[in-house]
């Protein structure tokens, strides 16, 4: 396996979904690059961003703020890789799909790991979880959204569970996929 993907989520299953990706990295002994979006009150404007977890206080991107809102990944993060150093940041400004297709496509990772915070949830502004994740072109796992042992995947990670080290018990393919 040449990289595991993780979109950064704060939330519970986000957590539960680092975990398991590190895990996937370490088992693989391959790169773990984890992607964090700046979200954006608008659909199509992408130069205002929140700047709090609340989302109530928004900024104009400017490279002091994407210095600080990189510098805040990479802690927040740091304490939970243990020792585990091959670990890649990528602060994305864009949308989300678009960005995640393309670092799929340059080969910056194999496997796409993904926090499942409930069925219908919102991804990048212009779509639903399930939706890109049955769109992807690679394999996708979202984890959760009920406890950190259950996983939803595509088809194409329903393909490789051996490599995603997933019980069929603990498998669930996304509807709409056959």
């Amino acid at each position: 396996m040449n990289g595991i993907g993780l979109c950064a989520l704060f939330s519970r299953q986000g957590d539960w979904a680092f975990d398991y990706a590190l895990e996937l990295a370490r088992k693989h002994q391959t790169q773990l690059n984890i992607f964090h979006f700046l979200e954006s009150p608008y659909e199509l404007r992408r130069d205002v961003v929140f700047v709090d977890e609340t989302k109530t206080e928004t900024a104009y991107v400017t490279p002091d703020l994407i210095a600080r809102k990189d510098k805040e990944l990479r802690m927040g993060y740091d304490s939970r890789l243990g020792d585990y150093v091959d670990v890649g940041f990528r602060l994305c400004e864009g949308v989300h799909e678009i960005e995640l297709r393309k670092c799929f496509k340059k080969g910056d990772y194999e496997v796409l790991v993904i926090g499942y915070q409930a069925k219908g949830a919102k991804f990048g502004g212009t779509t639903t979880i399930e939706e890109f994740s049955r769109k992807f072109h690679g394999p996708v796992v979202l984890v959760g959204p009920e406890s950190p042992d259950m996983f939803y995947v595509n088809k194409a990670a329903k393909n490789i569970l051996d490599q995603l080290d997933i019980s069929e018990e603990k498998c669930h393919l996304l509807d709409g996929d056959k």
